[in-house]
């Protein structure tokens, strides 16, 4: 594990210490609950809590230190006073990584951005070689999280995921991950609310390939290369494009993916050829991306299709599988807006079998701002619900949903909407057909299926 000099950390923050740590400093922590044993605490002010008010609690946990805003001579733990303790904690991060002397890729989208983090570090050797960003630790406090795990004994790679929900995070966010490359996947309507339309997403992703060193490569979709924010960048993208797409763009790798029901052929610029198990057409694409960056960084084509072999997109994100009673299920309760909504249901109808039934358990898509009614009624016409298809839909844009699907010809009698997963749940277990759950994470939609992480691959 990573040590740290507390000389060190005082001059990157400005910061000055009640007293000198008597231990090893080996890691960050804001939360009591999951500290370790030498653990700096970094005591965050948020809405929901102070964490001047857990010194104690840090202390009793095991903390070395405490990065803090104030004092408090109470509590014997020696405290590195600062400005402000956030902006302490990055500053700390962007120092550590800055001595890191391997290889950091950073990634973003607004969707499929975890699963080809994941995809890249299993390519890259993956773990304990390989440092990725673990569950949601993909904003302003998980990356320096992150990064002050970094290790230059046991490391040779990063992969960090960059998530935004607001103007000015990626700015926060690149400064302090500063990738030797970047990806990025898709640019789409998410998170719209707060920054104020798809071209201002993507002006928002764009900002991390501006920070992307010397020597380094930012690798998009072709979709990305369609907005002018990467058009613009001063160090062309590598566009990763399917064969059959025309793009005007001074550098371009092609791909071509086709698909069986249990499997996924990718080729690389027709030359270089591997296969892996069967994703969504958005998947396919990422993947793409994450083998282009590979091979770039060295890996033999047989190492990656080692990789792919053993590669398993993350639980309840994007799953396509089959239960202990064979139905086909498609499973994604993290990530819903209209382009990963679209990817999916292209999947789940070709491979849903045409004679039988479907059941679709539905959360709606969030922070989509005032088009959002718009996004949703188009959702209800996506799915083509037949009179033998039922809908089961929670949020606040469910009424919007059933509207479009009945007016594409779905039997109302078939259509609800719930506010509790009881119903769902019990229904679930009696239907026999193929299953379609996707939704937001605030509704943990895997909740109505109980044992869908367990049976074999579609």
């Amino acid at each position: 594990m990573p040590t740290f000099n507390p000389a060190q950390l005082a001059a990157w923050t400005g910061g000055q210490w009640t007293a000198a740590p008597g231990r090893p400093l080996t890691g960050f922590s804001q939360d009591t609950r999951g500290l370790r044993d030498g653990d700096v605490f970094v005591a965050l002010a948020t809405g929901k809590r102070d964490g001047h008010d857990f010194l104690s609690a840090a202390r009793a946990a095991g903390a070395s230190a405490a990065i803090v805003a104030r004092a408090d001579a109470s509590v014997a733990l020696p405290q590195l006073v600062v400005a402000d303790p956030l902006t302490a904690f990055q500053s700390i991060a962007r120092e550590h990584r800055r001595a890191f002397p391997g290889t950091v890729v950073a990634i973003s989208g607004s969707a499929g951005k975890t699963s080809t983090k994941d995809l890249l570090a299993l390519l890259l050797g993956g773990a304990p070689a390989v440092l990725a960003t673990e569950g949601n630790l993909n904003n302003h406090i998980g990356v320096p999280l992150t990064l002050t795990r970094l290790d230059a004994a046991t490391r040779t790679h990063a992969v960090i995921e960059a998530g935004i929900s607001a103007p000015g995070e990626m700015e926060t966010l690149a400064a302090m991950i500063e990738p030797d490359h970047g990806i990025i996947t898709l640019v789409a309507p998410a998170h719209t609310e707060e920054l104020g339309g798809v071209e201002s997403v993507a002006r928002e992703k764009s900002v991390l390939l501006r920070h992307v060193r010397s020597g380094g490569v930012g690798v998009i979709s072709a979709q990305c290369w369609g907005f002018k924010a990467f058009q613009d960048l001063s160090l062309p993208p590598l566009v990763v494009a399917p064969e059959t797409e025309s793009i005007a763009a001074p550098r371009i790798a092609t791909y071509t993916a086709t698909f069986t029901a249990g499997a996924t052929e990718l080729a690389i610029d027709r030359t270089r050829h591997f296969r892996f198990r069967r994703v969504t057409r958005g998947m396919a694409q990422n993947a793409a991306l994450a083998v282009i960056l590979a091979a770039r960084l060295g890996v033999s084509d047989l190492q990656i299709q080692t990789a792919l072999d053993a590669w398993r997109p993350a639980k309840w994100r994007g799953e396509i599988r089959r239960d202990a009673r064979g139905r086909l299920l498609y499973l994604d309760c993290y990530n819903a807006n209209p382009a990963s909504f679209a990817d999916a249901l292209e999947t789940f109808h070709a491979l849903a079998p045409e004679q039988e039934p479907r059941l679709y358990v539905l959360g709606c898509m969030e922070e989509l701002g005032p088009d959002a009614d718009r996004h949703h009624r188009a959702l209800g016409a996506a799915l083509k619900l037949r009179a033998q298809d039922e809908l089961f839909i929670t949020g606040g844009h469910a009424g919007a949903v059933a509207e479009a699907a009945m007016g594409y010809g779905a039997d109302a009698s078939r259509i609800i909407i719930f506010d509790t997963k009881d119903r769902v749940i019990g229904r679930l277990e009696e239907f026999g057909g193929p299953v379609f759950i996707k939704g937001s994470r605030r509704y943990a939609l895997e909740q109505v299926l109980p044992g869908a992480g367990k049976g074999g691959a579609a």
